[in-house]
């Protein structure tokens, strides 16, 4: 089918089904398929399909972008969540993590600590440095919305690893990472991750409403339940 756009110079169609007729009177066409966008031509000697990804030139421009609609993590939640990670950190030297979800019936954000196992090193002086965590986004009721989540990296720096990418590629969200626990405030790494794609967002605020100190004593008893710590074994 071809897409009828006004002083298109290179016409542009669309192959919606396996027996979409071959303009055979167009010299050079491009072709939108499910497998991405095809230059064609139909040379004296030739007819060819070759993949492509630039459009005519005639189109404008577009850079990728994000603008976020998501409400945000409330500040005393947060809090808390450092403070579990703070407990986590100075006990076992080990990473945490939390998912954030969205209560459709409350209107409002919580945290789920699903089961974890967290390994942790030892170094030549016998002091634990934190390797990585591990758990399974479990299932969710329905009014309970996945919205990202939030993980330490104890006294180490916040960025996202490359496990941290991988593991984030097919999970669209906020996705949170915080470091230098012996500061206050730590450090934090925010980017959000849209069909693949990652978007580095700058600034902490624009995910939750603020931050002041962590919140140690409030954090519930069942969070430290679910989270297993193990030595790395090479």
């Amino acid at each position: 089918m071809k897409i009828n756009i006004p002083n298109l110079f290179t016409p542009v169609y669309v192959k919606l089904t396996e027996d979409t007729p071959w303009p055979e009177h167009e010299k050079v066409f491009y072709l939108l398929t499910k497998d991405g966008s095809f230059l064609c031509r139909n040379h004296r000697f030739f007819r060819s399909s070759v993949p492509t990804e630039k459009l005519p030139a005639e189109l404008a421009a577009h850079e990728p972008s994000l603008d976020l609609t998501c409400p945000k993590v409330p500040q005393r939640l947060l809090e808390r969540i450092i403070g579990f990670f703070d407990l986590i950190g100075t006990r076992h030297g080990a990473e945490a993590a939390a998912l954030l979800v969205w209560n459709t019936k409350s209107k409002s954000v919580e945290a789920i600590v699903p089961p974890q196992v967290s390994i942790v090193g030892s170094s030549w002086k016998g002091i634990p440095y934190p390797i990585e965590v591990h758990y399974e986004v479990p299932p969710l009721p329905p009014h309970l919305v996945l919205m990202g989540d939030i993980h330490s990296h104890v006294d180490e720096p916040a960025f996202a690893s490359h496990m941290d990418k991988t593991d984030e590629t097919h999970r669209p969200g906020v996705h949170i990472v915080v470091g230098r626990l012996y500061q206050e405030p730590p450090e934090f790494h925010v980017e959000m991750v849209v069909d693949g794609a990652r978007f580095r967002l700058n600034s902490l605020i624009t995910v939750v409403q603020g931050y002041q100190r962590r919140r140690r004593n409030d954090v519930p008893p069942a969070w430290i339940d679910q989270v297993s710590v193990t030595g790395w074994s090479g």
